[in-house]
């Protein structure tokens, strides 16, 4: 009689796939031992003499890597003989390889190519025969460790030349688990390198000196506003938009205001005329805004008349616009003086009317260094 045969693989090397590990990437697979209890169901070649029976296995498979792995199988079955007359005690053992197919964190698809023995035993007699056998199967992750476990064999016997086919389904135990626990995150070291009280993740201000009060975000107080924080600030209370120096303190500007007073007269005359009177009281505005400015009024004359009568009449002249200054616009006589120069100072020709006009005149011109 034909001898019946089944699956058990040694590994040979396959040429499919160039396909990786996990896609998840989740994968602990490597170096990994698990055990496979399952049970199956062969059908037998029709030549082989045996009916289709169910059959129980065990393997034991190592997993090299993600890529590759080997299988060590034990089979029990009790096939009936075709006549009907016995069942036989058949076993077959052997060693698979599995290459293991592009997968995800829970299905794992291989192929399988091995090399077995069978033995049949009927009333005290037996007989083996090899097995060469090809097949995919898969193995579907159910958690860490278990997993459920199926596949599908063609068995070819070299001695009756048969071809069987086997299916199995079992479960599958991964010793040391099949998923690598997730690194846990390492946690920033969130400091204070600058002791103020404010993490670093959050500091934008990651130098402020020792000591110094600070804001949510780190940064030195800076209470008026003024851009120069509250520890270097020597005038805390600028008002605010004013512009300030690097000490918090306004600009202090320095400029020279000028007003100038002209006065004329008619001839031989030292009355001031109302048309003047506009002109003096721009100076005593000039004079009250700025207190410590004085002023003094210089008189002069054309060379009509004594040198001597043109000195005195260019003193009233002074005077006389002095006086109003005081009396009219309310400036203090402290901050006023008078001087008479005559005719030595003229500013344009006696030989002309309108020359000696411009001579006839009382001039001042008043200066105040002002700080802003």
């Amino acid at each position: 009689m034909k001898m019946i045969r089944s699956v058990t693989t040694v590994a040979l090397c396959s040429t499919l796939l160039a396909g990786a590990a996990s896609a998840g990437g989740h994968g602990n697979h490597g170096n990994n031992f698990y055990i496979n209890p399952a049970v199956g169901y062969q059908f037998f070649d029709g030549d082989s003499g045996l009916d289709d029976e169910a059959l129980l296995s065990l393997g034991l498979e190592y997993r090299f890597n993600e890529k590759w792995g080997a299988e060590i199988k034990a089979m029990d079955s009790s096939p009936e003989l075709s006549n009907g007359l016995a069942d036989l005690d058949y076993r077959q053992y052997g060693i698979s390889a599995l290459r293991y197919l592009e997968s995800d964190e829970k299905f794992a698809p291989y192929l399988a190519l091995g090399l077995g023995r069978a033995r049949a035993e009927l009333s005290g007699a037996s007989a083996s025969e090899t097995q060469v056998d090809l097949g995919v199967g898969f193995r579907y992750f159910l958690s860490n460790h278990w997993a459920v476990k199926g596949d599908a064999k063609l068995i070819h016997t070299d001695e009756g030349s048969t071809l069987d086919q086997l299916f199995s389904l079992g479960i599958s135990y991964a010793f040391k688990g099949n998923y690598a626990a997730p690194a846990k995150p390492v946690e920033p070291v969130d400091g204070d390198a600058d002791g103020d009280g404010v993490k670093d993740s959050v500091d934008q201000c990651p130098t402020t000196p020792a000591g110094v009060a600070v804001d949510a975000s780190g940064c030195a107080l800076d209470s008026d506003g003024d851009g120069v924080a509250d520890y270097k600030d020597q005038c805390p209370d600028t008002p605010a938009g004013r512009e300030v120096d690097e000490n918090g303190c306004k600009f202090v500007l320095k400029s020279t205001e000028e007003i100038s007073l002209r006065v004329n007269f008619a001839s031989n005359s030292d009355v001031v005329t109302e048309d003047y009177f506009a002109e003096i009281q721009r100076v005593a505005d000039f004079m009250k805004k700025y207190a410590s400015v004085s002023a003094t009024i210089e008189g002069h004359t054309d060379n009509t008349g004594s040198a001597s009568y043109n000195e005195s009449l260019s003193q009233r002249r002074a005077d006389a616009v002095m006086k109003v200054l005081v009396e009219r616009f309310g400036i203090d006589a402290s901050r006023v003086s008078a001087v008479g120069y005559g005719q030595v100072r003229p500013i344009e020709t006696n030989d002309t009317q309108a020359g000696r006009l411009a001579n006839r005149r009382v001039v001042a011109v008043m200066k105040a260094e002002i700080e802003e």
